[in-house]
């Protein structure tokens, strides 16, 4: 059977879990409100901080590769929506192979060639974001990719931005009015997160890291060098874009999920269980003389 395996590692996991646990239970959450779940011919495999996301349903036609590749890429798509403005990046690769998955009695099996390119190629990416394989590309029908490498292709999950580019041939701030309001909808969420990449990229302590939002920034700065430099200019505004006000009612409810998920996770048995066990490994305060 064709497989198409969608692998997801959430970054920096191993730090969050010793200094923010409550962010781990956030992350927990969210991985549960995913539409991926949802899906009758996908499956869904968490553990610890990794997502394996694959094709149950038989993929041999191309049209049935096309779809596999198309709603795993809007897996991810999905996933990178959900944590905008939650300071959780993630870095996943999309590729075909054999793959097997089953359940024992007592043990949850899954093993694979597809597992194992993936699990590798996803180790030597220094960047955050989706990289298709190139045989994935071939199917791709609704994202744009850039080259990355001989084997895989960075994938922007930013199609409003992509479509508000089209629309204003790269020149901001537009004053065109969009042809409806669900014609480019999450524009903020897009913006916010170039915004997150930028502060980062020039900011995190670790240089390492600093690299990989760099490389992701590369990407969206080569694709749309007017509209990124347009926001830096800005301070990442929207009105760098467009008319004041165009995204107002977005931006709010943008703001009202970015709250909503970072409290999702706050009261789950796993949150109060590691915030417990944290405040015992913190030292008791010095007291003042």
């Amino acid at each position: 059977m064709s497989r198409f395996l969608l692998y997801i590692d959430i970054l920096g996991f191993s730090e969050m879990t010793r200094a923010e646990p409550r962010k781990v239970a956030r992350v927990y959450s969210i991985l549960d409100t995913l539409n991926a779940h949802h899906q009758t011919n996908f499956s869904t495999i968490v553990f610890s901080d990794t997502i394996l996301v694959y094709n149950t349903a038989d993929a041999d036609t191309d049209h049935a590769r096309e779809d596999c590749v198309w709603l795993l890429t809007e897996f991810a798509e999905d996933l990178h929506h959900r944590l905008t403005g939650q300071d959780i990046y993630f870095r996943a690769v999309l590729v075909e192979g054999d793959f097997t998955h089953y359940k024992l009695d007592n043990v949850e099996c899954f093993f694979g060639g597809a597992l194992i390119d993936a699990h590798n190629a996803e180790k030597g990416i220094p960047s955050l974001g989706l990289f298709m394989s190139t045989e994935c590309v071939k199917y791709n029908r609704f994202f744009r990719t850039a080259p990355f490498s001989d084997e895989f292709e960075f994938v922007y999950l930013n199609r409003s931005l992509e479509t508000l580019n089209k629309l204003s041939t790269g020149r901001y701030p537009f004053d065109l009015e969009l042809p409806g309001d669900d014609y480019a909808p999450y524009v903020p969420w897009q913006v916010r997160f170039l915004k997150d990449v930028y502060v980062q990229m020039r900011s995190h302590k670790s240089p390492l890291v600093r690299v990989k939002f760099l490389t992701a920034w590369d990407f969206y700065y080569k694709r749309y060098p007017e509209m990124l430099q347009a926001l830096i200019e800005h301070n990442f505004d929207l009105s760098a874009l467009g008319p004041a006000g165009t995204w107002k009612s977005l931006e709010a409810t943008m703001e009202s999920d970015i709250k909503y998920f970072k409290r999702i996770g706050s009261g789950t048995p796993l949150s109060m269980a590691l915030t417990k066990n944290y405040k015992k490994k913190k030292s008791p305060p010095t007291k003042k003389p």
